[in-house]
């Protein structure tokens, strides 16, 4: 195997096991929603929806404040994406 293989293949491993690390973070946090007994915790729910409400409006000004688009941009393309799953329901499928 040639080094530019090796060093390729080295760099693809360690995106795969960035990704596995990433996806037992995230089922550990999805279990965290849930009480010992199965059900949903709505506290822990509501508080991850407020956290994943506080980064996109974070991330939706520092997009505008830097000019990368306007409010105006923005929300039209939050319909065009709300349309994708067929339905403008002001929701993305999870």
């Amino acid at each position: 195997m040639g080094l530019i293989n090796w060093i390729f293949d080295i760099y693809q491993h360690s995106k795969i096991d960035e990704a596995r690390r990433e996806a037992a973070e995230a089922r550990a946090q999805v279990s965290m929603l849930h009480t010992s007994g199965g059900q949903v915790d709505v506290r822990r729910l509501e508080q991850a929806i407020g956290e994943l409400a506080l980064s996109v409006k974070t991330v939706q000004r520092t997009m505008v404040d830097k000019g990368l688009c306007t409010h105006e941009e923005f929300a039209t393309k939050l319909q065009q994406v709300d349309l994708e799953d067929g339905r403008a329901d002001g929701r993305s499928p999870v």
